[in-house]
């Protein structure tokens, strides 16, 4: 099987697991809900300084857009563009969010923007679902999306590994869950040489709870710069 192929079998995957999961993984987000908008917020310091001037920003994996979609809708002089793979959570994000908010369902990595187009992108607990070698390309192709002094908010994992799969995440009986990722070094490495500058690099540890087993996972996040 060449790796265009497998990849595409792994989207599909994580495709049918989020539509079947969609309700029962926005409630078991709950808890790291606290931490996403204190990254948000940190992140949108240097934006609420600047309110007379519209700001752009991409959202990939939004999810139902709770609770960090609905906070960039909330600033009205901020244009949210949201992307998520399952097209039932973006059909519970129109029942949450605005108008206003350009919902676009399907793999990021078929997603088309103009160089220099978004002002930030926030990428949370989304990256780490595409295989490896596709977050390197998404992470170059982020950088060419944002204006420059343009930011990119996102987290990954701590550790470095080339996949993991379940097929029964969160009680899910469709598809299957895939991660994978580079580790806080090497994604660091990686930024720089794309050309980021890097502001925050922090681990923040989640307690995470499926099938009655609750587990501590640590998460490297960063926020940086073009």
């Amino acid at each position: 099987m060449s790796e265009a192929v497998d990849n595409h079998h792994i989207k599909e995957d994580i495709k049918k697991a989020y539509d079947d999961i969609a309700e029962v993984y926005l409630d078991w987000t709950q808890p790291s809900h606290e931490i996403r908008l204190s990254y948000l917020d940190r992140m949108l310091l240097s934006f609420d300084s600047a309110k007379g001037n519209s700001q752009s920003i991409l959202e990939l994996g939004c999810g139902a857009g709770v609770p960090c979609t609905q906070l960039l809708a909330s600033r009205e002089y901020i244009s949210v563009t949201a992307n998520d793979i399952s097209n039932t959570q973006i059909a519970m994000a129109k029942e949450r969010l605005p108008h206003s908010v350009n919902l676009i369902p399907g793999d990021m990595m078929e997603l088309k923007f103009e160089s220099g187009h978004f002002d930030a992108v926030v990428a949370m607990y989304s990256i780490f679902h595409l295989p490896r070698d596709e977050q390197t390309t998404i992470l170059r192709r982020i950088f060419d999306w944002l204006k420059p002094g343009g930011r990119l908010l996102a987290n990954f994992p701590e550790t470095g590994f080339a996949s993991s799969s379940d097929q029964s995440w969160l009680g899910g009986t469709k598809g299957a869950m895939h991660w994978s990722g580079w580790g806080r070094s090497e994604m660091r490495t990686l930024l720089a040489d794309i050309g980021f500058e890097i502001e925050i690099d922090e681990v923040v540890v989640d307690c995470e709870k499926d099938k009655g087993v609750s587990r501590n996972v640590a998460f490297n996040w960063i926020l940086a710069s073009k």
